[in-house]
């Protein structure tokens, strides 16, 4: 039994109409987020995912937004788990070695090509730390030190307990369970790569991106948009493991976190109800700002997604434009 995840289905297409009220935007503002890329997309309650923006594709680090990646990896990794043991049926004594046999020699022989010279160490999941196993059910579920971690690294934004996570993932488990799913390219070295451990110890593993030096922490817009999209429609992973997700990003927005950007000084008709952003310099000293957000508009209680990234940052109001941007093409969409 594999442990990675199957492929993820693409339900985003470009809407004309909506790309049409972005557009126009852009051209009416006063000062557009121009370098920025950004993606909404129209989570429609008949099941369309329409999405228009600008740089979809383009790869750009994204600092503490690729966090996400490994809150995706680890409930993927407890459900490849789950399977396992449901299969094999192994003694209490016996889970772990059961993982380790049947998942680490996969894990380190079909590791993305880009780890190919990495030492195995780096690779393979630390599953006790990870999980504990109840014999009740004969399955695992996160430790509560992991998962503690998970919380801090996703909710509080603390670096040390996201490393944690990494570390008890492994990098080779992790880029592999992403790109299984269909959210990273290996050949074209596009989509969510997440291949550092926030400066705890692991050697980050860097690929090219457009507004920075080669980093451990990249996406494209569109990618993680995708992933933000079948979180929202309960189709990641699984239901009760979505609905975890959701909440951890739910818990970064509440008081004293406040952890959102697009709600977070200007007067919008709209409110973010999940988030995870990124802030961090690039090597040339410049602060850039990415957020991945689901949002509602007020009036309508439409559900929308938004990913941005590789905004400049300076203070709350380099936010401002972005915000403009976001709510007058919802306005536009939905009212014009």
């Amino acid at each position: 039994m594999r442990p990675f995840p199957d492929p993820k289905t693409d339900p985003l297409l470009r809407d004309p109409a909506l790309q049409n009220a972005f557009d126009n935007a852009m051209a009416a503002s006063g000062n557009p987020p121009g370098t920025a890329p950004i993606i909404i997309v129209d989570m429609n309650p008949s099941g369309s995912r329409g999405f228009a923006g600008q740089r979809e594709t383009e790869m750009h680090y994204s600092a503490s937004l690729l966090k996400v990646a490994a809150m995706y990896a680890a409930f993927e990794l407890r459900k490849a788990a789950n399977e396992l043991l449901a299969d094999l049926q192994p003694s209490a004594a016996d889970v772990f070695q059961a993982l380790r046999s049947n998942f680490d020699p996969v894990i380190r022989d079909q590791r993305v090509p880009q780890l190919a010279a990495l030492a195995d160490s780096f690779l393979v999941p630390r599953y006790e730390q990870v999980f504990e196993f109840d014999p009740a059910t004969g399955t695992v579920n996160f430790s509560l030190g992991f998962f503690t971690n998970l919380s801090n690294a996703i909710v509080e934004g603390n670096n040390v307990s996201a490393g944690q996570c990494i570390h008890g993932l492994g990098f080779g488990y992790l880029t592999k369970a992403v790109t299984e799913a269909g959210f990273f390219d290996p050949s074209a070295q596009n989509g969510i790569w997440l291949c550092g451990d926030f400066g705890n110890g692991f050697p980050p593993q860097r690929i090219a991106c457009l507004n920075d030096t080669p980093v451990a922490q990249a996406t494209s817009v569109r990618e993680m948009a995708r992933l933000y999209a079948l979180l929202f429609d309960r189709s990641l992973v699984d239901g009760v493991s979505d609905e975890a997700m959701l909440n951890l990003l739910f818990q970064a927005l509440l008081p004293p976190r406040l952890h959102l950007l697009l709600n977070r000084t200007v007067d919008v008709q709209f409110v973010t109800l999940h988030s995870k952003i990124g802030l961090g310099p690039l090597n040339n000293g410049t602060q850039v700002a990415s957020e991945g957000a689901i949002i509602r508009e007020n009036s309508t209680e439409r559900f929308f997604v938004v990913v941005f990234q590789n905004l400049r940052f300076v203070n709350d109001a380099s936010i401002v434009p972005m915000s403009r941007i976001v709510d007058e093409t919802l306005a536009s969409f939905l009212f014009a």
